[in-house]
Protein backbone atom coordinates (compact mmCIF):
# COMPACT_ATOMS: atom_id res chain seq x y z
CA UNK A 1 0.00 0.00 0.00
CA UNK A 2 1.60 3.14 -0.55
CA UNK A 3 2.75 5.82 1.94
CA UNK A 4 -0.09 8.44 0.88
CA UNK A 5 -2.76 5.93 0.83
CA UNK A 6 -1.94 4.75 3.79
CA UNK A 7 -1.74 8.36 5.26
CA UNK A 8 -4.96 9.24 3.96
CA UNK A 9 -6.96 5.95 5.76
CA UNK A 10 -5.18 7.24 9.46
CA UNK A 11 -6.32 10.38 8.91
CA UNK A 12 -9.89 9.76 8.18
CA UNK A 13 -9.85 7.58 11.21
CA UNK A 14 -9.50 10.57 13.22
CA UNK A 15 -11.73 12.47 11.35
CA UNK A 16 -14.17 10.16 11.84
CA UNK A 17 -13.72 10.77 15.53
CA UNK A 18 -11.29 6.88 16.31
CA UNK A 19 -8.30 6.19 17.79
CA UNK A 20 -5.08 5.01 15.41
CA UNK A 21 -4.37 1.55 17.15
CA UNK A 22 -0.76 0.57 15.94
CA UNK A 23 -0.30 -3.22 17.13
CA UNK A 24 2.96 -3.84 17.96
CA UNK A 25 3.39 -7.47 16.92
CA UNK A 26 6.46 -10.69 17.30
CA UNK A 27 4.64 -13.59 15.53
CA UNK A 28 2.22 -14.14 12.93
CA UNK A 29 -0.16 -15.37 15.48
CA UNK A 30 -0.53 -12.02 17.48
CA UNK A 31 -0.30 -10.00 13.83
CA UNK A 32 -3.56 -12.20 13.04
CA UNK A 33 -5.23 -11.54 15.85
CA UNK A 34 -4.21 -7.93 15.70
CA UNK A 35 -5.99 -7.29 12.39
CA UNK A 36 -8.99 -9.44 13.88
CA UNK A 37 -9.17 -6.47 16.52
CA UNK A 38 -9.26 -4.04 13.73
CA UNK A 39 -5.93 -2.39 14.01
CA UNK A 40 -4.73 0.31 11.82
CA UNK A 41 -1.07 -0.67 11.29
CA UNK A 42 1.27 -3.77 12.71
CA UNK A 43 4.29 -2.98 13.67
CA UNK A 44 7.06 -5.54 14.08
CA UNK A 45 10.41 -4.79 15.64
CA UNK A 46 13.14 -6.41 17.85
CA UNK A 47 11.08 -6.16 21.54
CA UNK A 48 8.01 -7.55 20.30
CA UNK A 49 10.07 -10.85 19.08
CA UNK A 50 11.45 -11.54 22.93
CA UNK A 51 8.11 -10.66 23.99
CA UNK A 52 6.68 -14.16 22.29
CA UNK A 53 9.73 -15.57 23.99
CA UNK A 54 8.31 -15.22 27.45
CA UNK A 55 11.05 -13.03 28.63
CA UNK A 56 11.17 -9.05 29.81
CA UNK A 57 11.19 -6.91 26.46
CA UNK A 58 14.12 -5.10 28.13
CA UNK A 59 16.34 -7.96 27.23
CA UNK A 60 16.33 -6.97 23.40
CA UNK A 61 18.25 -3.67 24.05
CA UNK A 62 20.98 -6.14 25.56
CA UNK A 63 23.67 -7.90 23.30
CA UNK A 64 22.14 -11.51 22.46
CA UNK A 65 20.95 -10.88 18.83
CA UNK A 66 21.64 -9.33 14.89
CA UNK A 67 18.50 -6.61 15.94
CA UNK A 68 18.34 -5.94 12.46
CA UNK A 69 18.18 -9.85 11.00
CA UNK A 70 16.17 -10.51 13.75
CA UNK A 71 13.42 -8.06 12.95
CA UNK A 72 13.89 -8.40 8.55
CA UNK A 73 12.90 -12.38 9.44
CA UNK A 74 9.91 -11.87 10.87
CA UNK A 75 8.90 -9.06 8.45
CA UNK A 76 7.61 -11.80 5.64
CA UNK A 77 5.69 -14.15 8.06
CA UNK A 78 3.89 -10.90 9.82
CA UNK A 79 3.12 -9.59 5.92
CA UNK A 80 1.50 -13.01 4.97
CA UNK A 81 -0.98 -11.83 7.89
CA UNK A 82 -1.40 -8.69 7.85
CA UNK A 83 -4.70 -9.12 5.08
CA UNK A 84 -3.74 -5.61 3.82
CA UNK A 85 -3.30 -3.85 7.14
CA UNK A 86 -0.05 -1.77 6.35
CA UNK A 87 3.24 -3.38 8.15
CA UNK A 88 5.70 -1.15 9.76
CA UNK A 89 9.20 -2.68 10.36
CA UNK A 90 11.37 -1.87 13.45
CA UNK A 91 14.90 -1.45 12.71
CA UNK A 92 18.20 0.14 14.52
CA UNK A 93 19.51 2.67 12.26
CA UNK A 94 22.92 2.11 14.44
CA UNK A 95 24.12 -1.21 12.89
CA UNK A 96 27.45 -0.28 11.94
CA UNK A 97 27.60 -3.01 9.70
CA UNK A 98 24.84 -1.86 7.26
CA UNK A 99 24.65 1.92 5.63
CA UNK A 100 21.49 2.89 6.32
CA UNK A 101 20.38 2.88 2.54
CA UNK A 102 21.02 -0.77 3.14
CA UNK A 103 18.77 -1.14 5.93
CA UNK A 104 15.78 0.83 3.99
CA UNK A 105 16.50 -1.83 0.97
CA UNK A 106 16.11 -4.71 3.00
CA UNK A 107 12.73 -3.25 5.04
CA UNK A 108 11.08 -2.94 1.11
CA UNK A 109 12.64 -6.36 0.10
CA UNK A 110 11.03 -8.37 3.08
CA UNK A 111 7.65 -6.39 1.65
CA UNK A 112 7.59 -3.45 4.81
CA UNK A 113 5.45 -0.32 3.95
CA UNK A 114 6.65 1.64 6.74
CA UNK A 115 9.95 1.72 8.89
CA UNK A 116 10.16 3.11 12.34
CA UNK A 117 13.46 3.98 14.51
CA UNK A 118 13.24 0.94 17.21
CA UNK A 119 15.32 0.06 18.79
CA UNK A 120 16.05 3.46 19.85
CA UNK A 121 18.82 5.66 21.54
CA UNK A 122 16.48 7.18 23.81
CA UNK A 123 15.96 4.30 26.16
CA UNK A 124 19.96 4.30 27.44
CA UNK A 125 21.04 6.94 30.24
CA UNK A 126 22.34 10.27 28.73
CA UNK A 127 25.58 9.20 29.02
CA UNK A 128 25.30 6.79 26.91
CA UNK A 129 23.16 8.31 24.50
CA UNK A 130 25.70 11.24 24.42
CA UNK A 131 28.46 8.92 23.65
CA UNK A 132 26.60 7.28 20.83
CA UNK A 133 25.79 11.11 19.42
CA UNK A 134 29.50 12.37 19.68
CA UNK A 135 30.66 8.86 17.16
CA UNK A 136 27.84 9.41 14.93
CA UNK A 137 25.68 6.21 16.18
CA UNK A 138 22.87 8.34 17.94
CA UNK A 139 19.63 9.84 17.70
CA UNK A 140 20.46 12.05 14.29
CA UNK A 141 21.30 8.64 12.71
CA UNK A 142 17.86 7.19 13.30
CA UNK A 143 16.52 10.56 11.76
CA UNK A 144 18.95 10.09 8.90
CA UNK A 145 17.16 6.26 8.50
CA UNK A 146 13.28 7.86 8.50
CA UNK A 147 14.08 10.41 6.00
CA UNK A 148 15.34 8.15 3.58
CA UNK A 149 12.74 5.81 4.31
CA UNK A 150 10.15 8.82 3.23
CA UNK A 151 12.48 9.61 0.27
CA UNK A 152 11.55 6.08 -1.03
CA UNK A 153 8.19 6.25 -0.59
CA UNK A 154 7.28 4.40 2.97
CA UNK A 155 5.34 5.35 6.25
CA UNK A 156 7.30 6.70 8.55
CA UNK A 157 6.79 6.48 12.47
CA UNK A 158 9.50 8.47 14.37
CA UNK A 159 10.09 7.77 17.79
CA UNK A 160 10.67 10.43 20.35
CA UNK A 161 11.63 10.61 23.96
CA UNK A 162 11.46 14.46 24.43
CA UNK A 163 9.80 17.93 22.54
CA UNK A 164 12.85 18.77 20.94
CA UNK A 165 12.84 14.87 18.98
CA UNK A 166 9.66 16.11 18.04
CA UNK A 167 10.34 18.92 16.48
CA UNK A 168 13.74 17.37 14.85
CA UNK A 169 11.58 13.96 13.13
CA UNK A 170 8.54 16.50 11.87
CA UNK A 171 11.58 18.96 10.54
CA UNK A 172 12.93 15.50 8.69
CA UNK A 173 9.23 14.78 7.15
CA UNK A 174 8.43 12.30 9.26
CA UNK A 175 4.54 11.04 8.97
CA UNK A 176 3.57 10.00 12.17
CA UNK A 177 5.12 10.67 16.12
CA UNK A 178 5.35 8.71 18.62
CA UNK A 179 5.55 10.02 22.20
CA UNK A 180 7.35 7.22 24.33
CA UNK A 181 7.34 7.17 27.95
CA UNK A 182 9.71 4.04 27.96
CA UNK A 183 8.81 0.59 28.56
CA UNK A 184 4.99 -0.19 29.61
CA UNK A 185 5.09 -0.34 33.52
CA UNK A 186 1.12 -0.26 34.09
CA UNK A 187 -0.04 0.89 37.61
CA UNK A 188 2.36 3.31 38.43
CA UNK A 189 2.04 5.57 41.48
CA UNK A 190 -0.12 8.78 40.87
CA UNK A 191 2.84 11.64 40.73
CA UNK A 192 4.69 9.21 38.23
CA UNK A 193 1.40 8.60 36.13
CA UNK A 194 0.76 12.20 36.10
CA UNK A 195 4.69 13.06 35.05
CA UNK A 196 4.09 10.66 31.86
CA UNK A 197 0.67 11.90 30.98
CA UNK A 198 2.59 15.48 31.09
CA UNK A 199 5.14 14.37 28.69
CA UNK A 200 2.81 13.17 26.20
CA UNK A 201 0.67 16.07 26.31
CA UNK A 202 3.86 18.52 26.04
CA UNK A 203 5.12 16.05 22.80
CA UNK A 204 1.85 16.28 21.20
CA UNK A 205 1.33 20.26 21.86
CA UNK A 206 5.28 20.33 20.16
CA UNK A 207 4.03 18.54 17.09
CA UNK A 208 0.84 20.69 16.61
CA UNK A 209 3.02 23.98 17.12
CA UNK A 210 5.56 22.59 14.37
CA UNK A 211 2.72 20.99 11.82
CA UNK A 212 -1.00 21.08 13.09
CA UNK A 213 -2.09 18.24 10.96
CA UNK A 214 0.79 16.26 12.82
CA UNK A 215 -0.38 12.50 13.44
CA UNK A 216 0.81 11.81 17.32
CA UNK A 217 0.78 8.25 18.95
CA UNK A 218 1.27 7.44 22.36
CA UNK A 219 2.90 4.13 24.36
CA UNK A 220 4.94 3.05 27.72
CA UNK A 221 5.20 4.20 30.91
CA UNK A 222 1.25 3.87 32.46
CA UNK A 223 -0.30 2.83 28.99
CA UNK A 224 -1.11 -0.65 29.81
CA UNK A 225 -4.79 -0.87 29.47
CA UNK A 226 -8.02 0.90 27.51
CA UNK A 227 -9.26 3.05 30.21
CA UNK A 228 -5.38 4.48 30.60
CA UNK A 229 -5.62 5.13 27.03
CA UNK A 230 -8.49 6.98 27.09
CA UNK A 231 -7.43 8.93 29.63
CA UNK A 232 -4.20 9.82 28.39
CA UNK A 233 -5.86 10.70 24.93
CA UNK A 234 -8.59 13.19 26.46
CA UNK A 235 -5.78 14.78 28.57
CA UNK A 236 -3.31 15.21 25.61
CA UNK A 237 -5.18 15.09 22.69
CA UNK A 238 -3.20 12.99 20.66
CA UNK A 239 -4.46 10.78 18.06
CA UNK A 240 -3.72 7.22 18.69
CA UNK A 241 -1.89 4.11 20.43
CA UNK A 242 0.57 1.82 20.14
CA UNK A 243 0.26 -1.35 21.96
CA UNK A 244 2.83 -3.65 23.64
CA UNK A 245 2.80 -5.97 25.98
CA UNK A 246 -0.45 -4.38 26.82
CA UNK A 247 -2.30 -6.68 23.91
CA UNK A 248 0.60 -9.24 23.02
CA UNK A 249 1.96 -10.62 26.18
CA UNK A 250 -0.59 -9.80 28.92
CA UNK A 251 -3.81 -10.91 27.00
CA UNK A 252 -2.13 -13.88 25.58
CA UNK A 253 -0.98 -14.88 28.78
CA UNK A 254 -4.05 -14.74 30.32
CA UNK A 255 -5.87 -16.33 27.51
CA UNK A 256 -4.04 -19.33 27.80
CA UNK A 257 -3.61 -19.51 31.63
CA UNK A 258 -7.79 -19.21 31.46
CA UNK A 259 -8.56 -21.94 28.63
CA UNK A 260 -6.06 -24.58 30.19
CA UNK A 261 -7.41 -24.16 33.64
CA UNK A 262 -10.67 -24.79 32.41
CA UNK A 263 -9.33 -27.64 30.58
CA UNK A 264 -8.24 -28.84 33.62
CA UNK A 265 -11.22 -28.40 35.31
CA UNK A 266 -12.77 -31.22 33.24
CA UNK A 267 -13.68 -34.04 35.44
CA UNK A 268 -13.32 -37.57 34.49
CA UNK A 269 -16.31 -39.82 34.23
CA UNK A 270 -16.43 -42.09 37.63
CA UNK A 271 -14.68 -45.69 36.67
CA UNK A 272 -16.73 -48.43 38.12
CA UNK A 273 -15.61 -50.46 41.21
Amino acid sequence: MSREAILEGLRTRVADGGAIVVAGVGSGLTAAGAVAGGADLLATYSTAIYRILGVPTALAFMPYDDTNAVTLSLVPEVVGRAAGVPVIAGLGAHDPRRPIDRLVSAALDAGADGLTNEPFVGIYTPEMRADLDRAGYGFTREVAMLAEARRRGMLTLGWAFDSDEVRILLGAGVDVVGAMAGITSGGAAADVRRAAFDGFAAMTAAARAADRNAIVVLHGGPLADPAAVAEALAYTGADGYATGSSAERTPVIAAVRDTVAAFRAVPLRPRAG
